[in-house]
């Protein structure tokens, strides 16, 4: 009976030892769902719809925040609502939706960017809305705008407003008297975005005429961090002088790829930071090079992205501002499709952008001759967009390898940059090498011509 009472006694203080770590772990897994939930986290969605009528293309930010959730989808429910509300007796028209979004960030302080554009052809009306939101990444709550500044900014920054607007051919597209009317009171016309290396002032066209393009004017923040709430931004001696930004592209010896098979990796809609970032830095790893087509929109908000992907030799090409049907557009907004991103681009690398790819891919003879720049399509499409499955891209581009080969994926999305590295250490091993679209062209000694479109670059028979 002794016997059976130790063993009684040892069973159950084995039950309650057990009971206790169980517990233990289960307060632990608790506590750390608790702190993972107010850790900010940012990703991507996308919808998209295409019916006879109208096309609506929509890439919005995803946060773990289910407040600041709300706020947006009920910027793109509305949006969608009453985009459809206005073409819904039109059957014919080619109507267009698009909304975005951009994003930049200044210590904990994320500034997302979400613009709205769309075209009606029943009544012929392009209409446009952007909205600014503020994210303190210490606690993962939204914070407005007059918690970041105070009101003393706007005049502080007005000067250099009116100086790059005097030196900016971009603004001979907006109406004088509108413009100055917006400058003159900044503060219920401008939003404001805050990067690492300056501060963004966007004056949206809504605000100042019936063009679909932003303004956008940087502003040093040697010059207003006066103005600035400290508790949120702090500023380095280097932030706090003017610093001569030059860079140049990293050149190399294109002797390495002669004889190789070579193979030109394309990302478009582009930067995305998350994504675009560790891509460039594992790009490195395999000495590979590869083309962005960027989307003007994007571009102002990671100034900083762009002019590593230009300094690490990979070639920036334009595709559009706004991602429109470039087919369907008047000349003048044609024209600022074009010339804005070209000068946007420039504006960060210093050389002239060479290489278009029109969004959708769709171009007609009327738009070669219009647009004096390369148009550069693709010959293998991996529909990573759609699929968002890292082995499917990674197989995709396998399959379709050949030598001179296009290929498009996107770099919004993880799984595309993930099957695309896939991909090139499994090639790699082929003997295939991974060049931008110059470097391919100047290696098969191919002139890229303007007013010609390429599927692929191979030397001729």
């Amino acid at each position: 009976m002794e016997m059976v009472s130790i063993m009684i006694k040892k069973y159950r203080i084995w039950t309650i030892v057990t009971s206790l770590i169980l517990i233990l772990v289960l307060i632990i897994g608790i506590l750390m769902f608790t702190l993972d939930d107010k850790k900010f986290k940012m990703d991507m969605e996308v919808i998209k719809e295409e019916k006879n009528n109208y096309n609506i293309e929509i890439n919005y930010p995803v946060f773990n925040n289910k407040n600041v959730n709300k706020k947006v989808n009920k910027i793109i429910d509305t949006e969608k609502d009453n985009f459809k509300d206005k073409i819904k007796n039109d059957e014919e028209a080619k109507n267009e939706l698009n909304i975005d979004y951009g994003y930049t960030s200044k210590d904990s302080i994320y500034s997302i960017h979400i613009r709205t554009y769309s075209y009606t052809g029943v009544d012929n009306e392009y209409y446009h809305n952007d909205e600014m939101i503020y994210i303190n990444e210490e606690n993962n709550q939204e914070i407005k705008i007059d918690e970041l500044i105070n009101d003393k900014i706007y005049e502080d920054i007005k000067d250099d407003c009116y100086e790059y607007l005097n030196n900016n051919k971009t603004i001979n597209l907006y109406e004088e008297n509108v413009l100055k009317e917006a400058l003159d009171n900044l503060k219920d016309f401008a939003l404001l975005s805050f990067s690492q290396d300056e501060m963004y002032v966007i004056i949206p066209p809504y605000n100042v005429s019936d063009s679909e393009i932003d303004i956008n004017i940087k502003i040093k923040y040697n010059k207003i961090k006066n103005d600035l709430n400290s508790e949120y931004f702090s500023f380095t001696e280097e932030e706090e002088e003017e610093v001569d930004n030059t860079i140049t592209a990293r050149e190399r010896d294109l002797k390495q790829f002669k004889d190789k098979k070579l193979l030109a990796i394309t990302f478009d809609d582009g930067p995305n930071y998350k994504v675009t970032k560790g891509l460039i830095d594992e790009l490195d790893k395999r000495n590979a090079r590869v083309t962005f087509f960027m989307v003007g929109n994007r571009i102002t908000s990671q100034t900083e992205l762009v002019k590593d992907i230009y300094t690490r030799g990979h070639t920036i090409g334009s595709h559009s501002y706004d991602h429109k049907r470039l087919t369907k557009l008047e000349d003048d907004k044609l024209k600022e499709e074009i010339e804005t991103t070209n000068e946007i681009i420039k504006n960060i690398t210093g050389e002239d952008v060479k290489f278009l790819r029109p969004p959708y891919g769709s171009y007609d003879k009327e738009l070669l001759d219009k647009i004096d720049m390369t148009f550069i399509l693709w010959n293998v499409d991996t529909e990573d967009w759609q699929s968002r499955n890292k082995d499917k891209v990674c197989e995709n581009i396998i399959n379709h390898a050949s030598d001179g080969n296009i290929i498009l994926l996107h770099d919004l999305y993880q799984t595309s940059v993930d099957g695309a590295l896939c991909a090139i250490d499994k090639l790699k091993e082929e003997g295939y090498e991974f060049v931008s679209i110059e470097e391919m062209a100047k290696i098969k000694g191919i002139d890229l011509k303007t007013h010609t479109a390429y599927r692929y670059i191979k030397e001729t028979t």
